[in-house]
């Protein structure tokens, strides 16, 4: 082959080739032209990081709380992240053992009648929960709302002992992305007009028609005085259709606000007369006259009012012959 027809073949593969790059390149192009995605922004590709924020407290030392808050605009629906929770106080300080902590959300103004409320965790001061909980309602209204966490420690008799509380003000909090917080949990404020608590165990025993009640003890007494301590003793009422029929007391434990009675104060109710019975629990600091000052009471039965006195009436007339023990908030 002559030198000539060498080159020429050389050339016309060149020519070749060089077409084929142009077409690919101008189809290239011919695709980035027409495609109406390209240039868009693509918010997968650019995740952005949660805004970490701390909400501390000048009452410490109950330990911290870390959660995660975001609004679905999808759904319509605030997710509440329950991460886990940090040095948590023990529910007895004396002894200093594990609690079995849990918590309840709500979110206030109330946005509906459901209980939110994470699992038990038990023998532990850093539960870890990750578990979630969602709250229906509009963006807008968010801003208005108070976010509060009520941590407890469970307690076989169901009034269970507040560990603290954590309060989130949603005015503060910009939840249209999501934003991670640790907060300082702090002492659960107490209610005006409360005075204490008092474990209570009822039981009906209907062949012998006896209703037996037993007062096991109370704990943080309020004083209405200056004094530094209580002679508290229990005065229980019976009460037919609202009337006072009957009552009886324990004896009187000296200088606490946290007695021990474990007394047992046993009523004759017949059968038939029960439904319209109901029992005025009261606590009174013992004085030397004998009168004595009331420091809290609760009413148990006789009403359709809802709530846990009621409802550890109705336990006990749908247990018949066992005993049911609950806490009561001591009202004045």
């Amino acid at each position: 082959m002559s030198t000539t027809s060498r080159s020429s073949m050389r050339s016309e593969q060149f020519t070749d080739d060089t077409s084929s790059i142009s077409a690919k390149s101008d189809a290239s192009v011919d695709s980035l032209i027409f495609d109406p995605n390209f240039g868009a922004i693509r918010p997968d590709l650019y995740p952005r990081k949660d805004i970490v924020l701390q909400q501390s407290s000048l009452d410490g030392g109950q330990g911290r709380l870390h959660t995660r808050l975001k609004y679905d605009f999808r759904t319509c629906d605030f997710v509440v992240h329950l991460i886990e929770a940090q040095d948590l106080p023990p529910a007895d300080p004396v002894t200093g053992t594990f609690s079995d902590p849990y918590i309840r959300i709500s979110l206030l103004p109330c946005v509906d009648e459901r209980v939110r409320q994470s699992s038990v965790k038990r023998r532990t001061l850093n539960p870890y929960f990750n578990e979630y909980f969602k709250f229906p309602l509009d963006f807008d209204d968010l801003k208005e709302k108070t976010l509060v966490f009520h941590l407890f420690d469970y307690d076989k008799f169901s009034r269970h002992t507040s560990l603290g509380e954590v309060e989130i003000s949603m005015a503060n909090v910009d939840v249209s992305n999501s934003v991670e917080m640790w907060c300082d949990v702090q002492k659960q404020h107490k209610v005006a007009g409360e005075s204490g608590e008092i474990l209570i165990s009822l039981s009906y025993l209907p062949t012998a028609e006896r209703l037996t009640v037993v007062i096991m003890k109370a704990k943080e007494l309020k004083l209405s005085t200056a004094a530094p301590s209580a002679d508290p003793f229990v005065r229980v009422s019976l009460m037919v259709d609202g009337k006072k029929v009957k009552r009886k007391k324990t004896s009187v434990r000296r200088g606490s606000v946290n007695p021990v009675w474990n007394e047992a104060l046993a009523f004759n109710v017949p059968a038939e007369v029960l439904p319209k019975v109901s029992l005025e629990v009261s606590v009174l600091d013992h004085d030397l006259i004998g009168h004595g000052e009331m420091l809290g009471r609760c009413l148990l039965g006789g009403t359709d009012k809802p709530g846990e006195e009621q409802g550890h009436w109705k336990d006990m007339l749908t247990n018949q012959r066992k005993s049911v023990a609950m806490w009561h908030i001591l009202r004045k």
